[in-house]
């Protein structure tokens, strides 16, 4: 299972770097946030689930990054920095900055999520509080998505939009990009803090049963 979850979030990386996605990111705002949806919400938790970071958690320098405050902080003040114009606009400009604001956004998203997903986590996060870490950080990562849908103009355009020649305008492009954001990111957040509150209830009523009350 964790093979398959590891092949999984490769998938999703491939279909970030590889064209038509890479190619399109460059002229279609909207696409670019596809690969940043990608990144978060498939390859990264895909790759916590699978255990690819566990090796790393367990280092003293991974053990900093992965206690929980630190790891909410790094996934979320990165996120929005690279939804800031300004510096999505700047990582177009070159290939290594392109990838650089890939590679930041993968290695916080998966941070971030191998301490959600983990029990074992260096601040032993329960059910309950693994949950509440991870839907803040949806509540606040929605911003973006939502100034970008309910924006008058377009405010969020790729240094060479071209939104035109895919048939949609510069401010529906953007529409676009918000709607990926809020909408099928906020699913897989949604639903993994939902499993880890059902989660916690269930241990909470298995320690609380009469069997284990004697």
């Amino acid at each position: 299972m964790r093979n398959a979850m590891r092949g999984g979030a490769l998938l999703a990386i491939a279909l970030v770097l590889l064209p038509p996605l890479y190619d399109d990111a460059d002229l279609l705002f909207s696409a670019h946030m596809m690969q940043h949806l990608l990144l978060i919400a498939a390859a990264a938790p895909l790759l916590a689930a699978g255990g690819a970071l566990d090796g790393f958690a367990q280092t003293s320098f991974g053990r900093k990054f992965s206690e929980p405050p630190t790891a909410w902080l790094l996934f979320v003040g990165i996120f929005l920095f690279w939804h800031w114009p300004v510096a999505f606009r700047w990582a177009a400009q070159a290939e290594w900055s392109r990838l650089l604001e890939l590679a930041s956004i993968l290695g916080s998203a998966s941070v971030f999520w191998t301490t959600a997903l983990s029990a074992d986590n260096p601040g032993r996060l329960g059910g309950g509080a693994r949950a509440l870490f991870v839907m803040t950080a949806a509540v606040v990562t929605d911003l973006p998505g939502v100034i970008m849908l309910f924006a008058p103009r377009a405010i969020c355009t790729m240094p060479h939009e071209n939104a035109p020649a895919f048939g949609v305008t510069p401010l529906e492009d953007q529409q676009i990009a918000g709607l990926l954001m809020w909408v099928p990111a906020n699913l897989v957040f949604f639903a993994i803090a939902t499993w880890l509150f059902a989660l916690w209830i269930s241990e909470n009523s298995v320690e609380h049963s009469p069997r284990n009350n004697p």
